[in-house]
């Protein structure tokens, strides 16, 4: 009973329930069915790049989890804490973590094929777009944490900022592998370490004002934004660009007549 009040009480059945819609309108839409999209081994996808993808997206989970600032300015680059309290884990810590890892993720697939629709043949521009515009989206939806168990205005823009960057590796992160539950892991993870730290009901961002924040910020930002624009050039870009069209169900896609021609 306990375990049933936690997942209900914390949204995870909610947010099982519009993953569930969400395919659905999917499907609606004439795209694919199934956000978890079957891997097939194209010619330009790169081990390589997969492996960097996975480790860029591990190092942003481990400096929004661990990192720590003060009024010094080194301690944005080097000073790092892991407080995990053996009083947090919790069901609670688990089940707030679980909800915005399904909940906001399948969020951002409807924003991605919103924006991917909206500019299905534009194909020079569609891929930018739906990456930064639903990052950017990302981060604004957490504006309405300010006051949350005492989150600040100034920690909650910090928030705001901070997450964009998550949310744009994130984004390619599903386009380039087509598994959605690939960053709803991170997602997950990433929330459930927080909370392991300070507690579910915690305020989720702290801001002192200092000069090593807004370094912290820049990086948080910056990094995933340097390494997703890297991602849009080359065979890298080619690979996500074959995932959206099989995403959308564009038929005339170069990439799919050849797989079916083979089969």
């Amino acid at each position: 009973m306990r375990f049933l009040h936690s997942v209900t009480g914390q949204g995870v059945i909610a947010a099982l329930a519009l993953l569930i819609i969400a395919c659905f309108l999917g499907k609606a839409w004439g795209c694919h069915f199934n956000p978890n999209l079957k891997f097939i081994k194209s010619r330009n996808f790169q081990i390589s790049t997969f492996i960097l993808l996975l480790a860029f997206a591990t190092l942003d989970l481990f400096y929004n989890a661990f990192s720590v600032t003060d009024k010094q300015i080194w301690t944005a680059f080097f000073y790092f804490s892991s407080d995990i309290q053996a009083k947090y884990f919790t069901l609670p810590s688990l089940t707030s973590a679980i909800e915005p890892g399904i909940l906001e993720e399948t969020e951002r697939y409807l924003m991605i094929l919103i924006f991917l629709t909206g500019f299905k043949y534009a194909r020079k521009w569609r891929l930018p777009i739906t990456v930064y515009a639903s990052g950017i989206l990302f981060g604004l939806s957490h504006a309405g944490n300010v006051g949350w168990n005492g989150e600040t205005f100034s920690a909650t823009i910090a928030q705001v900022i901070g997450v964009m960057g998550s949310g744009f590796l994130w984004a390619v992160l599903y386009l380039y592998t087509g598994k959605l539950w690939l960053p709803m892991l991170y997602h997950f993870l990433m929330d459930y370490l927080a909370n392991l730290q300070s507690g579910w009901n915690s305020a989720g961002w702290t801001f002192s004002g200092y000069a090593s924040d807004y370094i912290q910020e820049i990086l948080m930002v910056g990094v995933p934004l340097v390494f997703t624009i890297w991602m849009m050039y080359g065979k890298r870009r080619a690979v996500i660009e074959e995932n959206v069209d099989r995403l959308l169900n564009l038929k005339d896609s170069k990439f799919i007549n050849k797989k079916v021609s083979r089969n």
